[in-house]
């Protein structure tokens, strides 16, 4: 018998699969899936939102209070921004029943959050750069529009969300976890971003219902806006608009409302009130 030698047209040795699409396959399934349960509990969640009653609300007052030792370290401040935190909510239409508590904390942040059970933080950060009454008014004012629109709650929930989803999935300490939701974080971003604009809307206007113009209520993010050093393109992996963005908004609603600029109030304290 002659041998005829022939091409080897098969190995079983070498996998006709290619392991770089599977691994991309199965990727975008696991993305696929995560995105697609977030959206169903998120939106089930915002539905949920909108019925709480503040009585439940409220008792998740408590677990914030704890968490940001809130203490009256600075009492004159905290007396006067409550007083003017009464004021903008007895603007607000219909009545809002609830009842608002300003906290202010000793620490250099620049920053002023609300949380649940009617509480909004005023950071001692903040308060040392407002010039004037109505700049302080129109961040109050902010902190409002975000327990009119219930948006402190919504943030919770969705943080609630992905913890769980990560958690059902693939564990905590899982590092593919860990990639998926930061891209499910950044995707959520946006969200917040029209948040905090919607927010801004609500606040200018209570602004113009409490003094009747809107003078100083932007000036504070003017500020912020000239020490901005994020680029404007990576606003998008930020919660807040871009300060140019903001201010652009907020001085174009101006202009279509019709609002008019009146007379600042000086806002001050001494060194001794600053302790």
């Amino acid at each position: 018998m002659k041998y005829i030698p022939k091409a080897i047209t098969e190995n079983v040795n070498v996998t006709k699969v290619n392991h770089l699409q599977e691994f991309f396959v199965l990727i975008g399934g696991i993305l696929g899936s995560f995105i697609i349960i977030y959206l169903v509990l998120g939106l089930t969640l915002d539905k949920v939102i909108e019925k709480m009653p503040a009585k439940l609300e409220r008792t998740f007052s408590n677990l914030f209070s704890q968490a940001y030792g809130f203490k009256k370290t600075l009492p004159i401040q905290e007396q006067a921004a409550q007083n003017l935190l009464d004021q903008l909510v007895e603007r607000i239409s219909p009545k809002d029943p609830s009842g608002y508590a300003v906290h202010i904390v000793k620490e250099p942040v620049v920053n002023a959050v609300a949380l649940p059970g009617g509480n909004i933080v005023l950071f001692s950060g903040l308060m040392e750069q407002v010039k004037s009454e109505n700049e302080l008014s129109m961040v109050l004012a902010h902190e409002l529009g975000h327990f009119a629109h219930r948006d402190h709650l919504r943030g919770l929930g969705r943080g609630a969300v992905l913890v769980l989803l990560s958690s059902m999935f693939l564990g905590m300490d899982n590092s593919l976890t860990n990639f998926l939701m930061n891209i499910l974080v950044t995707a959520d971003l946006k969200h917040s971003r029209e948040q905090e604009m919607m927010a801004d809307q609500f606040a200018l206007d209570l602004v113009q219902e409490r003094y009747g113009h809107v003078g100083g209520a932007i000036d504070f993010f003017e500020r912020l806006r000239e020490k901005e050093k994020l680029p404007h393109f990576l606003a998008f992996f930020a919660t807040h608009p871009h300060q140019d963005d903001r201010v652009h908004l907020l001085n174009q609603r101006i202009k279509n409302k019709g609002y008019t600029v009146g007379e600042i109030i000086a806002f001050h304290f001494t060194e001794e009130e600053k302790k």
